[in-house]
């Protein structure tokens, strides 16, 4: 109700309903993770998937870097080991491009779902106050 207070009214006295543009949350996510969230006014879903996409972008560079260096270890030495140990690591990195890719995309679509649904709450409230729908209790001391 709070809220409600504060927003502006139009001519019929319903309080204004904040808005977000989708499209502008779905491209902020793109472009840095977690963006998107943090302008839904998400900072807690800003910051899990900004550290989560930064997590597994750190792990996948690992791993090509593992994988390069067991390569470059099998060629020098002949170690068949070296070569199974760059192939465990090529393979994970293959992996982890996937994980990183479907994170940064769960990212995306969750920035611009929750703009679509930025402000649901108050209109929920405006349209029960309209339609007369509700209970409201109250205790007067």
């Amino acid at each position: 109700m709070l809220v409600a207070a504060l927003l502006p009214a139009d001519s019929t006295g319903v309080a204004q309903i904040p808005r977000r543009n989708p499209t502008g949350a779905l491209v902020r996510s793109a472009v840095i993770p977690g963006w998107g969230q943090f302008y839904n006014r998400e900072p807690l879903k800003g910051l899990a998937y900004g550290s989560l996409q930064a997590g597994l972008l750190g792990w996948t560079l690992y791993e090509n870097h593992a994988a390069d260096h067991a390569r470059d270890m099998f060629l020098a030495t002949g170690d068949p080991s070296w070569d199974r140990d760059a192939e465990d690591h090529r393979n994970t990195f293959r992996s982890l491009i996937w994980y990183t890719a479907g994170a940064w995309v769960l990212s995306m679509l969750d920035a611009y779902v929750d703009a679509w649904l930025f402000g649901f709450e108050q209109e929920n409230e405006n349209f029960d106050r309209n339609a007369g729908l509700g209970l409201m209790v109250g205790i007067g001391l």
